[in-house]
């Protein structure tokens, strides 16, 4: 009993900690690319005394190891997700609920980020952000079952759909060149297509009984076809004018889908990038029933980010790599 007051103690004050060093994140969460001149790279630290996370900032895409990042950001919180807004200014959404934006600022030939704003409303982690159209607007989803629509100039919720989902919401994304539409999928196996102009903005658009949905993506060229993954690892291709039935419908995998990325390339529109609970990343052609056309198993521990830029397709996972796919 003496030894386990002592510990609380030392746990309480954290005074021997001071001096010790901190552990490296490892586990990378998600990677956007802007242009070959700007990228984004976010980790959680899974494994030390802290639930933190880091942020790097790329100037250069062709090495994405962590020493050749321009800037590296340390957050007090887990990082899940992120989106550009323009060239200068990004958001990021964290496990605590929070949301945050920075803005890459040149000063004297030196990067630096530069915080613009902070607000936490959230119950819990937010696991999902997409940015709308106007460059001003964002949609985020997590695990308190909430949609929120934010102003991110005034960094305020303009809409807040309190219980949107009966579960967990994983994933959102938001209509090409539009201000008001997205999709949402939950675990409680609906995606449901949203317009925050309607005075009843949500309306269903596949469902799949007692299967789980954990990710959605919105062709970037072809405005009306979203793919949307499921924890049974199957993924359908739905034409949001004729929810009845999907366009087509894959096998169901060994593991779970977690992440869905449409090539935003017009000649290459019709690939699917896929990542799962697993080492795998995947594409399939959407045109060809979700034929596969390409698959490398070289990371070693699950895969949690993809990110295109025109042919090539980069992933992150929690084995701390970034791997270039040379998929066509």
């Amino acid at each position: 009993m003496n030894a386990a007051i002592i510990n609380g103690d030392l746990f309480r004050n954290l005074a021997f900690l001071e001096n010790r060093t901190p552990v490296e994140t490892k586990q990378l969460q998600f990677f956007s690319i802007y242009n070959e001149n700007n990228a984004l790279l976010g980790g959680t630290n899974m494994v030390d005394l802290y639930w933190n996370g880091s942020l790097w900032y790329y100037k250069d895409i062709s090495d994405f190891s962590r020493e050749k990042a321009t800037i590296k950001q340390r957050i007090d919180s887990g990082v899940c997700d992120a989106v550009y807004m323009n060239e200068n200014i990004f958001v990021i959404v964290e496990d605590s609920g929070a949301v945050r934006v920075y803005q890459t600022v040149e000063m004297d030939e030196q990067s630096e980020l530069h915080l613009l704003g902070y607000v936490c409303q959230h119950d819990s982690s937010i696991l999902s952000v997409s940015a709308f159209f106007n460059q001003r607007n964002i949609v985020t989803g997590g695990m308190d079952c909430c949609l929120k629509i934010w102003d991110i100039e005034d960094l305020i919720a303009t809409y807040s759909y309190s219980f949107a989902h009966l579960d967990i919401i994983t994933g959102t994304d938001v209509k090409p060149m539009c201000c008001s539409v997205f999709a949402s999928v939950s675990l409680d196996s609906e995606s449901l297509l949203w317009d925050i102009r309607r005075a009843k903005p949500a309306s269903s658009i596949f469902k799949k009984n007692n299967c789980p949905l954990s990710a959605v993506s919105w062709n970037t060229t072809l405005e009306n076809i979203v793919a949307i993954g499921t924890v049974e690892g199957s993924i359908a291709i739905i034409d949001i004018r004729q929810t009845e039935v999907p366009l087509c419908e894959s096998v169901e995998y060994d593991r779970g889908i977690h992440k869905l990325l449409f090539n935003p390339t017009p000649e290459r529109k019709e690939q699917l990038a896929c990542c799962f609970d697993n080492t795998s990343v995947k594409v399939f052609d959407t045109e060809r029933e979700l034929t596969q056309i390409y698959e490398d198993n070289s990371h070693y521990d699950f895969v949690r980010g993809l990110a295109w830029y025109k042919d090539d397709l980069y992933s992150c996972s929690w084995d701390a790599n970034v791997l270039k796919h040379i998929v066509n």
